[in-house]
This record gives C-alpha cells, structure tokens and sequence, in this order.
C-alpha cells in the first residue's frame, strides 16, 4: 500500500517564499522539495546581465527546466549554445551537461527541479528579508558553501562556464 501524502495545499503571493541572495542572483522559493512531498522544486531566480553564470554541470538524479519571465538567458545544453526570452521554456534532462548566463539586466526566470532533492539555494545563498536583487557576491563564503554542496549532492562540476563574457 503506497504512503499517505503529506503535502498541505497552498498559494505563494508575488514576492512571498525564502528568500535567498545566492550566486550573483537572487532565488525565491516558490515550492520545495518539503512541500511538494518530494516531487519537485520551483525557484524564482532574478538577476542582472552576467551576474548568474554557472559552471558547465550536470545532475545526476535531476531534471531541470527554466521558464523566462523577462529578460533574456543564454542555455549551454549538451553542446549546443541557445538563447531564451520570455515565455521560452528550455530544459535539460538528468545527465545532460548544461550551464546558464543571464544575459540581460532584470532578467526573472523560473527553475523547476525534479524530482528536487536539494535545495541548492537554501544550502549555499544568504537568507534576505527584502525581495531585492544583490549587487555582489558571490563572496569565499558562498563559494565554500557551493563546493560543500557539490561534494554532497548529485551534481558534478564538469568545467568552467562555456559562455564569452
């Protein structure tokens, strides 16, 4: 017989979740892993034009899936270079090589993780009150916090970022 579930239903307003200052970007998280009963995660990230680039990476247990709001992301997924503007949506499946830049100032997209095991943002960003985007970082602190996370996660640091900055 399969367990019960014990997700409580819910609705997040606009600049409602934890909020985080994390990577260059700031996150918003909109549903956990803990509230969704494991099925998934999904992130509001904001951030301004090569503040938010990430590593080439891959999840090992996750497939991620980037939904643009406003603004403009530059995707590197399985050795092809996309761009994506509001209302595209891209995704890459677990094991698939990936990396992201946001490529424009006010660029607000939504990353949806699942089965969402972890929560990268919670782990490794610094928890704000105000829904703002930072203007640093990311600092040493992070940067450990981010090598910490990788070390006990599914993801698995490839390369440098394959974007020209």
């Amino acid at each position: 017989m399969s367990e019960e579930p014990t997700a409580e239903p819910f609705v997040k307003a606009v600049d409602e979740g934890d909020t985080y200052h994390a990577l260059g970007g700031l996150a918003l998280l909109k549903a956990t892993a803990d509230e969704t009963d494991g099925s998934f995660n999904l992130v509001e990230r904001r951030g301004d034009e090569n503040r938010v680039v990430t590593p080439l990476h891959v999840h090992r247990s996750d497939d991620e899936l980037w939904y643009v709001l406003d603004g403009e992301m530059e995707l590197f997924i399985d050795g092809e270079l996309l761009s994506a503007e509001p209302g595209d949506t891209a995704f890459a499946p677990q094991n698939v090589p990936h990396a992201l830049r946001i490529a424009a100032d006010g660029t607000r997209y939504l990353v949806l993780r699942t089965p969402g095991n972890k929560s990268l943002f919670g782990a490794v960003g610094t928890s704000v009150d105000e829904v703002t985007v930072p203007t640093d970082g990311p600092d040493d602190a992070e940067r450990d916090r981010l090598d910490t996370f990788v070390e006990n996660s599914d993801v698995e640091i490839l390369g440098p970022p394959p974007f020209d900055l």
